[in-house]
C-alpha cells in the first residue's frame, strides 16, 4: 500500500479534472432549464451530458477533501483548524464581499426587478441583508462549497486524536469487502429517500440537512480513508464494478429525467436510488481509475493543483458576466456558446495567474503562502 506521508498524486489529478468539469458544468447551466442566474438558450441534448456529473462530483471533492484533510492531520494537529480557516475563509470573504456580487447583480436585471450600474447595486442593494429583490442578500452563491468544507473542518478539529483513530478503524471494518462498493449506496439512498422532500437542497448552512448528511458523509469517509488506509486495496478490486454501476444508474436517472412532468411518487424514490447507485458507483471507479493509471507527476500538477482553489473562486462570476455580455447579443448557438467558454476560460487563467504573482493578494484568492526560492546550494543538489 501506498506511504501515507507520500503525496497522491492521483489524487490531485483527480481534482483538478472536478474543478474542471465543474466550470464546464456551470458553463452549461446558461443551456439547461434548470434555474440559475441566467439563460442564453436551451440545449436538450445537454441535459442528460450534464446529468452524467450531476449526482458524483460534488460528493468527490467533499471526499478527496477528507483526505486530504486526514493528511494534514496525520502530520501533527497543532495549527490544523487556524491553518484551514485561514486557507479558506479569506477567500470566501473576498468572495462574498467583491467577487460573488456581479451575479445576483446580473440576476436582478434579467429578472426585472433592479435596474442600474453595479456600482450602485453593490452600494446601496448588495449589503441590505434582506430578500427584497427576490435574492437572499448578501450571498455566497456558489462558494456554499467552501462553507460546508469549512464547517465540516470544524467538526473534525473538534475531534479528539483518539476518537478519529476509532471512527477510522471502525470505518475500515464497516466498509470492508465488497460492503465498500453497496453500503454508500443503500445510505445515500436511504437519507435522499427519506429527507430530501422535507429539507430540499438549499446550501443554506443551517438547514441543508439532507444534504449535510450526503456531502458531510462523503468528507469524513474521506478521512477514513486517509492516503494509505486499507479501504484503498477495496478501491483497486471494486472500481470497474463502481463504473458500470455509476453507468447503469446514469442511464435510469437520464430516462426518468425524460419523462414529461415531474417525476412522483416511486418514480421518485427510483431516481433518488438511481442517483445514489450513480454517485458513488462513479466515485469508487474514478477513485481506482486514478489510483491505477494517474499516480504519476509531471511539471503541470504542481501548478495546475495550486490554481484550482483560485479558478474555483472566480470563474462562476466571469461566466454569468461573460453571458450578460452575449445575451443582447443575437449570435447563433454555436458562437454563444464558444466565446461564453473560452471568455471563462480565459478570464479564469488570467486571474490565477495575476494573483498567483502577488504576495499579499495569494492568500486572499485561495493560495498557499509562497515559497522561498531554492539557493544554489539546493539547485546543486
Amino acid at each position: 500500500m501506498t506511504n501515507p506521508s507520500a503525496r497522491r498524486y492521483d489524487l490531485d489529478w483527480l481534482r483538478i479534472a472536478a474543478f474542471a468539469l465543474l466550470i464546464l458544468y456551470h458553463a452549461g447551466m446558461a443551456f439547461v432549464p434548470w434555474g440559475w442566474h441566467i439563460k442564453l438558450a436551451r440545449l436538450d441534448w445537454l441535459e442528460p451530458v450534464m446529468l452524467f456529473t450531476n449526482a458524483w462530483r460534488l460528493l468527490l471533492l467533499f471526499l478527496i477533501s477528507g483526505i486530504a484533510s486526514a493528511a494534514m492531520l496525520g502530520k501533527g494537529s497543532g495549527g490544523f483548524l487556524a491553518s484551514r480557516s485561514k486557507r479558506l475563509l479569506l477567500p470566501l470573504l473576498l468572495g462574498v464581499v467583491l467577487i460573488v456580487p456581479p451575479q445576483p447583480w446580473v440576476e436582478v436585471q434579467v429578472n426585472g426587478v433592479w435596474s442600474g450600474s453595479f456600482l450602485t447595486f453593490w452600494q446601496s442593494e448588495y449589503f441590505d441583508f434582506s430578500s427584497r429583490l427576490g435574492l437572499i442578500l448578501p450571498t455566497w452563491n456558489h462558494l456554499w462549497f467552501v462553507v460546508y468544507l469549512w464547517a465540516y473542518t470544524v467538526l473534525l478539529a473538534l475531534l479528539p486524536a483518539a476518537v478519529r483513530s476509532r471512527l477510522a478503524r471502525g470505518a475500515s471494518h464497516l466498509l470492508a469487502g465488497n460492503r465498500l462498493l453497496w453500503l454508500p449506496i443503500l445510505a445515500i439512498a436511504a437519507i435522499r429517500i427519506s429527507l430530501a422532500d422535507r429539507f430540499p437542497e438549499s446550501h443554506d448552512l443551517v438547514s441543508d440537512w439532507c444534504m449535510h448528511w450526503v456531502y458531510g458523509g462523503s468528507f469524513f469517509i474521506g478521512v477514513a480513508m486517509g492516503t494509505a488506509g486499507p479501504l484503498w486495496a477495496g478501491i483497486a478490486r471494486l472500481w470497474r464494478a463502481g463504473l458500470v454501476l455509476g453507468v447503469i444508474g446514469w442511464a435510469v436517472v437520464a430516462w426518468i429525467n425524460g419523462q414529461p412532468g415531474d417525476p412522483d411518487g416511486a418514480l421518485l424514490a427510483l431516481s433518488r436510488a438511481a442517483r445514489a447507485v450513480q454517485a458513488w458507483g462513479m466515485i469508487v471507479g474514478l477513485l481506482g481509475v486514478a489510483q491505477r493509471w494517474l499516480a504519476f507527476d509531471h511539471p503541470w500538477r504542481q501548478p495546475l493543483a495550486e490554481a484550482v482553489f483560485p479558478a474555483y473562486l472566480i470563474h462562476q462570476t466571469i461566466i454569468v458576466l461573460a453571458a450578460w455580455w452575449l445575451l443582447p447579443l443575437g449570435l447563433p448557438l454555436a458562437m454563444q456558446a464558444g466565446l461564453l467558454l473560452s471568455t471563462t476560460i480565459i478570464g479564469t487563467a488570467a486571474f490565477c495567474l495575476i494573483t498567483a504573482r502577488i504576495g499579499w493578494l495569494r492568500p486572499w484568492a485561495g493560495y498557499g503562502a509562497l515559497k522561498p526560492a531554492a539557493g544554489p546550494a539546493r539547485l546543486r543538489a
